[in-house]
């Protein structure tokens, strides 16, 4: 009796899994694009707000937020406000004379600080581009203080 079963729960077993094939590649296709869309919408999220602003052949990415879509500020929306003013502020700077030096101590402190701030208060909020826009203008820093002591040791 047996061996009579066995042959046949093979025959059904192979149609079955036939049959079901086509329809575990569908799963498979639709949490291979559910996957691929999680990675576009991180992807967007992490450049929303960010626009390149040019300095001569220079370009610094820059993050500014609508006041619309601004976080609460128990969310870190005080911090990212003042975040944006400073960088605002140096990249003013930055355009209206070539030769003074952009960021002060104090100015370094508070970015570090704000960052910091905003980090703890919303961890998910990117401050990437904030930092990229910051290195920014400290290259430009030290290039100006390079030029500064060239000009006043000869």
């Amino acid at each position: 009796m047996k061996h009579a079963v066995l042959p046949l729960l093979l025959v059904l077993g192979f149609r079955a899994q036939a049959q079901l094939a086509p329809l575990v590649r569908l799963a498979g296709i639709g949490t291979s694009m559910a996957v691929g869309s999680a990675a576009n919408n991180r992807r967007q999220k992490e450049t929303l707000f960010v626009v390149p602003a040019t300095f001569g052949t220079h370009a610094i990415p820059q993050k500014r937020t609508p006041t619309g879509k601004l976080p609460k500020p128990d969310k870190g929306g005080t911090e990212i406000q003042a975040l944006e003013q400073l960088l605002a502020g140096r990249y003013a700077a930055l355009q209206a004379d070539s030769t003074v030096i952009l960021l002060s101590v104090a100015q370094e402190k508070e970015f570090s600080q704000l960052r910091t701030s905003l980090e703890a208060f919303n961890p998910f909020w990117n401050t990437g581009p904030y930092s990229a826009e910051m290195n920014c203008y400290r290259q430009h820093d030290d290039v100006r203080r390079r030029l500064a002591r060239q000009a006043t040791t000869r």
